[in-house]
């Protein structure tokens, strides 16, 4: 074997990368990487063998707190020293490499043999710099393995766009102590041919998922928000005249944006806390300084801050998913700590909402997922279960409110109301369901909590109704004001105005920038729309339409649409759609599946899309919800020939059962068949021969199927478990060999639907999580299969993902890219596109990109009399017989050789002109490519014109 001196790199300049990362920890053998010659050793000296006057290892530096960088020559795997990386005492301590080049996009990989002693937590980062030295992104793998054995670790990523230099890291974190070794580390890189392209955002929206009230350092009222977006922006505007005082993004300590903050809330000290998703990150604004701080992860193995709510003495409280933990943090000590967990079972992930009760000192604590309520005595830390009979079969504990000595409880599904008394014990409100809000308001002055509900007036006419709650009687009833949606993030002000005299509640109307202002002593009402900037979001799903353009829709709220036309290389944006969890075709026309509530829209590509005008046709079209507790619609599938589309839904959450439902454009009717697989969803759907063919997931224990269903019976004929021990069945296509494909998690299967086996399976992931959609594949212009697949959080939450090509004979796995690839699409052409942020990426491969290579032109007759029109289409054939309509970037040329007998128009009608015979042609020019159909010849008949 060779000494680790000769794999040493030598001073070449090297690029590294990540696209927000992807990770593999030993014992999961990667396979095979992209076709590309690997560089030997990025690092200078991942042997750790040689050494500084100072005796620290040449190319490293301490990490964190610590004083030094140490090497052992008693321990090693190789050569005769490794780094020693050892923590006792407070802070981050460890080593890190020197700065390297990085290039985006580019692929790499680090390994390294570590071997611990004592402790656990230890872990070796990938640490990704702009050229401005920030950083952007962090990607990890845990120090793992037997003690006192050497191990292999690897960690693997892709570049971010954005990426100038990457550094190596081995540490422990701050809430970890021990002492491992490290060896042999190895920086592999291989480059990413030149042809990703970066197409910008798509998605535009403007939603406030909540916000806070407080004074800012001249005094005034101001209310602090979050827009979603990418990053997602923390605003400070004027109650008073509504102007935007202040902007500051928000980012993670580890580079990544923030997407939205479901909780804000300001402390008694004034200052106010943001909590994020999807990094589950804490941050502080101080209204005297007007900074913004990040304090960082209170839990680092959760993603998401649900709840804030203030304590005692400035400290802040929060709730997180998804080990449903409770936190604290402290202005006086500067720290966070985990207070408690309240997860019981596997399915019980969130704490949803949080209340202080400062005259116990204790917190009410909302689950999510299956519902429950805890108290919790901060000074004892007893649990207390709280939830009554009537919460069973809920999902979830949604809003907390103790004002007035009193629990306001929003819980979900419904919402419904209830109201406890905690100095009897007693449950004073019970399920009213006259109520739908997010959560509700402290008492006003004169003994009122307010909060909303969507309402039939006698009339007939529905509005969202201010409704008030009195704490003295404990009645409650509407005040008539219509605050024009969901109210959200209630407070109350003082305006100094005549028609607002004393005090003014104040609060969102709903998530979309609208606000309201009540007063409490003349009941003047106005919900004006914020001057609020949209700001691009996160894209959540792409789809190719039946025009062949593509579609992307955004996260949470979604707001709009962006469509990009490949041919035309242009992006347009269209608003108000939502999140689209899946997508469907049926004659012509798209199907979107929006999330939540399972809203399924109708979409015509041949009209102008139209969501906001109501003197036009909506574009797309409502057709409705679901119902019977779906959620998300994740699948589709249509039968041409029957006219039937085909959804599979996944069910709200905590909820067991998901649905197939028949849609029916004839009669405009879904027929929902919920539980069709007992305490199953429904991920994948595929149509062929009146059968149709679901992939499912086990939602309480037990293993995914495959399953087959008669359209024209209704009912299941046959089902088999593809992959043992595989919990959900995803991503069904049709293979290059005319059989069933699909993936059980990681692992891919083959099914002949004639013989109804599975003939071929094996797991090429199997580190790989469950998600709805995930994976995603496709076979691709060169006959191979191309996927996008999510391998879940690992070491410490590092989010993972790749695209990867699997060779269609002998199934061999290449990886393409190591990170950040989701929501893999194809368009006609072969390009394929994934996500990135609130940007599209489009990997265009020239052995998979098609050029045009024929047209073929029909007429409806080829007979006519003078000044009679006909009809006449034509089809854009791509080379390997693929069809295209998307030709908005082409130019398109009618031809006639005799003008004056017949011609043809851009409206798809043929005139006849002037008896005679003529030939007639359509030529298209795309991409330097220029092909002209087959002449048809037109007779024209008829008298001379006089």
């Amino acid at each position: 074997m060779k000494s680790k001196w000769f794999r040493r790199l030598s001073t070449t300049a090297l690029t590294i990368a990540l696209l927000a990362g992807m990770v593999a920890v030993s014992p999961y053998q990667p396979p095979h990487a992209a076709a590309a010659e690997a560089v030997q050793n990025a690092l200078l000296n991942g042997s750790f063998e040689q050494l500084t006057v100072d005796g620290r290892p040449l190319g490293w530096q301490p990490e964190g707190v610590s004083g030094s960088v140490k090497v052992s020559d008693s321990v090693y795997k190789d050569g005769a020293r490794s780094l020693i990386v050892e923590k006792t005492t407070p802070g981050v301590q460890g080593a890190v490499s020197d700065a390297l080049p990085a290039a985006p996009f580019s692929n790499v990989v680090l390994t390294a043999q570590v071997r611990s002693e004592s402790g656990s937590g230890g872990k070796v980062d990938l640490q990704f710099y702009s050229t401005e030295g920030k950083l952007i992104s962090i990607v990890s793998g845990l120090v793992q393995g037997e003690p006192n054995e050497w191990s292999e670790l690897r960690v693997a990523a892709a570049a971010p766009k954005d990426g100038a230099q990457v550094k190596v890291s081995f540490y422990f974190p701050n809430d970890k102590n021990g002492r491992f070794y490290a060896d042999d580390a190895v920086l592999q890189i291989r480059d990413t041919p030149p042809y990703i392209t970066n197409l910008g955002p798509q998605s535009t929206s403007l939603t406030l998922m909540t916000g806070s009230y407080g004074k800012d350092r001249q005094g005034r009222d101001v209310m602090y928000t979050v827009v979603q977006g990418d990053p997602a922006q923390f605003l400070v505007t004027d109650v008073k005249n509504k102007a935007v005082l202040g902007k500051h993004p928000l980012v993670a300590l580890d580079g990544s944006n923030v997407t939205a903050a479901w909780a804000i809330a300001t402390a008694t000290d004034g200052k106010v806390y943001v909590g994020s998703t999807p990094n589950g990150t804490l941050f502080q604004y101080d209204p005297a300084s007007e900074t913004m701080r990040t304090i960082g992860k209170p839990v680092p193995t959760d993603t998401v801050i649900w709840v804030l709510v203030p304590g005692p003495n400035g400290k802040m409280y929060g709730g997180t998913g998804y080990s449903q933990s409770v936190f604290e943090y402290d202005p006086a000590t500067d720290a966070t700590k985990t207070l408690a967990s309240f997860k019981t079972a596997s399915k019980e992930q969130h704490t949803r909402s949080l209340a202080y009760d400062p005259d116990r000192n204790v917190l009410y604590v909302g689950g999510s997922d299956v519902a429950k309520l805890y108290k919790y005595d901060l000074a004892t830390g007893q649990k207390t279960a709280l939830t009554p009979p009537e919460f069973a079969g809920k999902t979830s504990v949604y809003d907390l409110q103790y004002t007035a000595g009193k629990l306001f409880v929003r819980l979900d599904p419904g919402p419904v109301m209830f109201v406890y008394d905690p100095a009897t014990a007693a449950w004073i409100v019970k399920n009213n369901t006259a109520y739908n809000t997010r959560g509700f308001s402290p008492v006003s002055p004169d003994g009122r909590v307010f909060y909303t509900f969507y309402e039939t007036l006698p009339d007939g006419k529905q509005q969202w109704s201010l409704y008030e709650y009195d704490t003295k009687t404990n009645t409650y009833k509407s005040t008539g004001a219509d605050v024009k949606g969901a109210g959200v993030a209630f407070g109350y002000v003082t305006m100094n105005l005549p028609d607002y005299p004393g005090t003014t509640l104040v609060g969102l109307a709903g998530n979309g920038g609208r606000a309201f202002y009540y007063n409490l002593e003349t009941g003047k009402l106005d919900t004006p729309e914020l001057d609020l900037p949209p700001q691009f979001v996160e894209l959540f799903n792409i789809g190719k339409s039946v025009d062949g353009k593509m579609l992307t829709s955004g996260f949470i709220s979604g707001g709009g649409m962006g469509i990009y036309a490949p041919s035309a290389n242009e992006t347009k944006l269209y608003p108000q759609i939502g999140q689209v969890e899946g997508y469907g075709s049926l004659n012509g026309k798209m199907y979107f599946g929006v999330y939540p509530r399972a809203t399924i829209f109708e979409y015509d590509p041949t009209q102008p899309w139209n969501r906001t005008d109501p003197s036009a046709p909506n574009n797309p079209l409502r057709l409705g919800q679901l119902g019977d507790e779906q959620d998300r619609p994740v699948a589709f599938a249509s039968a041409e020939e029957l006219g039937k589309l085909y959804i599979g839904t996944y069910p709200i959450a905590g909820k067991i059962g998901g649905a197939l439902t028949t849609y029916d454009p004839g009669t405009k009717q879904f027929d929902v068949k919920r539980n069709i697989v007992p305490d199953h969803s429904i991920n994948t759907l595929l149509y062929r021969n009146g059968k149709l063919y679901m992939g499912t997931s086990a939602m309480n224990g037990g293993v995914g199927k495959l399953v087959i269903y008669d359209v024209k019976t209704q009912s299941i004929e046959f089902e088999t478990i593809p992959v043992a021990g595989k919990k959900a069945v995803t991503s069904f296509f049709w293979g290059p060999d005319g059989k069933l494909w699909g993936m059980a998690m990681g692992a891919l299967f083959i099914f002949d639907q004639d013989t109804r086996q599975v003939t071929y399976s094996d797991d090429k992931f199997p580190a790989a999580d469950y998600a709805h959609s995930n994976p995603r594949l496709m076979v691709g212009t060169d006959g191979n299969i191309y996927g996008s697949i999510y391998l879940g959080y690992v070491a410490d939450k590092t989010y993972t993902s790749k695209l990867f090509r699997i060779d269609a004979d002998t199934k061999q796995v290449t990886v393409l890219l190591e990170g950040n690839v989701e929501k893999l699409a194809q368009d006609d052409f072969g390009n394929l596109y994934f996500k990135y942020g609130s940007e599209l990426m489009k990997y265009s491969d020239p052995k998979l990109v098609l050029k045009l290579a024929q047209v073929e032109l029909k007429a409806g007759l080829t007979e006519l009399r003078r000044g009679e029109t006909t009809s006449y289409t034509y089809q854009a054939i791509l080379e390997k017989g693929r069809v295209t309509r998307e030709l908005s970037g082409a130019t398109i040329e009618y031809v006639s050789s005799r003008p004056k007998v017949a011609e043809l128009t851009a409206d798809g009608q043929i005139h006849a002109n002037h008896p005679g015979q003529t030939d007639l042609s359509v030529r298209i020019t795309l991409n330097g490519v220029t092909v002209q159909s087959a002449p048809v010849t037109v007779k024209v008949t008829g008298p001379e014109p006089k």
